[in-house]
C-alpha cells in the first residue's frame, strides 16, 4: 500500500516546478521581449501576476475553510524584484535589485524591501505595501525617517513607496509626491478585481524612469 506521503507526491511536485517556471519565464522575457517605459505592460504583468495569487489563495482559503488568505506582502515584493531584474539586465546590467539587503554592514543600518545598486552604492530604495489602511496616519513620517538614513549613507540615493491598492484608505490623493517619490498601482481596486489597465492608478513605470 502506498504511503501517505506518495498519495500527495503530485502536488508537492507542482509545487517544486514553480521554481522551474519562474527561471522559464525569466528567460523567454530577456530573450524575446522589449522593454518600454512608455506603456504600462511591467504594471500590467505584476497586476496579473497578483491577481492569479489571490484568485488561488481564496480557492484554498474556501477549500480548508480558513479565516484568512495568506499575506502577499512577500509575493508582492518578489513580482516587483523579477521584474526589476529582467529590466536592468536587459539594459546591460550595471544595476541590480536585491531585497531585504543591508545598505552597510552597520549594526541598524536599514534594510529596504528592495534596493537598487550600483556596484557598492545604493541608488535608490523601494519600500513595497500591499496596502496602507493599517498605518494610515503614519506611514510618511516612517518613509521621510526611512529617506533619512538612506540620504545619511547613500546622499544621491532615491526613496520610493509602492503601494499595491488604496482600495482600504484614502491613499496619496492630492499629495504632491504622487508620481514622484509615492506610488500605487490600483487607486480602489482590489488585484482580484482588476481587468483593464483603467484600473491602473500609478504605473511603475513612473518609477523605474527615475532610477
Amino acid at each position: 500500500m502506498k504511503k501517505l506521503s506518495q498519495f500527495d507526491l503530485e502536488y508537492n511536485k507542482s509545487v517544486e516546478i514553480t521554481f522551474d517556471k519562474l527561471i522559464e519565464s525569466f528567460d523567454n522575457i530577456f530573450k524575446n521581449y522589449k522593454f518600454n517605459l512608455n506603456e504600462t505592460e511591467i504594471t500590467e504583468a505584476i497586476l496579473y501576476r497578483l491577481k492569479t495569487y489571490y484568485t488561488t489563495q481564496n480557492k484554498i482559503k474556501s477549500f480548508l475553510d480558513k479565516r484568512y488568505v495568506a499575506a502577499a506582502s512577500d509575493y508582492f515584493v518578489e513580482s516587483i524584484l523579477f521584474f526589476l531584474r529582467i529590466y536592468f539586465k536587459s539594459k546591460g546590467g550595471s544595476l541590480e535589485a536585491h531585497s531585504e539587503r543591508q545598505i552597510k554592514k552597520e549594526k541598524n543600518s536599514i534594510r529596504p524591501d528592495i534596493s537598487i545598486w550600483k556596484g557598492n552604492e545604493v541608488v535608490a530604495i523601494i519600500e513595497c505595501k500591499t496596502q496602507l489602511g493599517w498605518n494610515r496616519n503614519n506611514w510618511e513620517i516612517d518613509f521621510l525617517d526611512r529617506d533619512i538614513k538612506l540620504k545619511n549613507d547613500f546622499p544621491n540615493a532615491k526613496s520610493f513607496l509602492l503601494v499595491m491598492t488604496g482600495s482600504n484608505w484614502s491613499g496619496f490623493s492630492g499629495n504632491s509626491n504622487l508620481n514622484k517619490s509615492y506610488f500605487c498601482l490600483l487607486r480602489d481596486t482590489w488585484p482580484i478585481e482588476y481587468d483593464n489597465i483603467s484600473q491602473i492608478y500609478t504605473p511603475i513605470e513612473g518609477l523605474i524612469n527615475q532610477i
